[in-house]
């Protein structure tokens, strides 16, 4: 007899309730603010109550081994790994750092510029194009098209 009530049943199950809790509390919002999370939650609900329908009733025999068969490379060096680790790590931080002193439409473009030339050690002609082309994105589609206002960084919140 197969168990219904499985690790994989009962996460495939959580996400379709928090998918329709968001539909339901966007509800009654304007058409443009419940936008997104209608956007967002509707591919959401279906997909996961695709995969608790295929966790329910499909018939899968005992697995051997892990769910995943997860294997760091042999051909890096653990101290290198280390060290590659370490380093995107603090790009990230870096990255969430700009984005609360600068705000989120400054911090994209200069940490794209920054990140080109300091760890990809591009051009300058490469990561000045490209540092444009994120700003033009950023500009045009989050500003310009979809008017989301993004909160201001803690350097020029206070000024304007």
């Amino acid at each position: 007899m197969k168990r219904f009530l499985n690790l994989r049943c009962a996460l495939s199950l959580a996400t379709p309730c928090g998918a329709g809790y968001a539909l339901y509390a966007s509800w009654s919002w304007p058409f443009r603010t419940a936008l997104f999370p209608r956007v967002i939650a509707l591919p959401i609900l279906f997909l996961a109550l695709i995969e608790w329908a295929l966790s329910v009733w499909s018939i899968e025999g005992e697995r051997e081994g892990h769910a995943v068969d997860f294997q760091f490379t042999d051909t890096v060096e653990p101290a290198l790994a280390r060290k590659r680790t370490i380093a995107i790590t603090m790009w990230t931080l870096g990255f969430l750092g700009l984005i609360v002193l600068v705000g989120f439409p400054l911090a994209v473009p200069i940490f794209v510029f920054l990140y080109l030339r300091i760890a990809g050690r591009e051009p300058w002609t490469l990561a000045i194009v490209l540092t444009a082309i994120s700003w033009l994105f950023m500009e045009g589609l989050f500003n310009r098209f979809l008017h989301l206002p993004f909160p201001e960084g803690w350097i020029f919140g206070p000024w304007s």
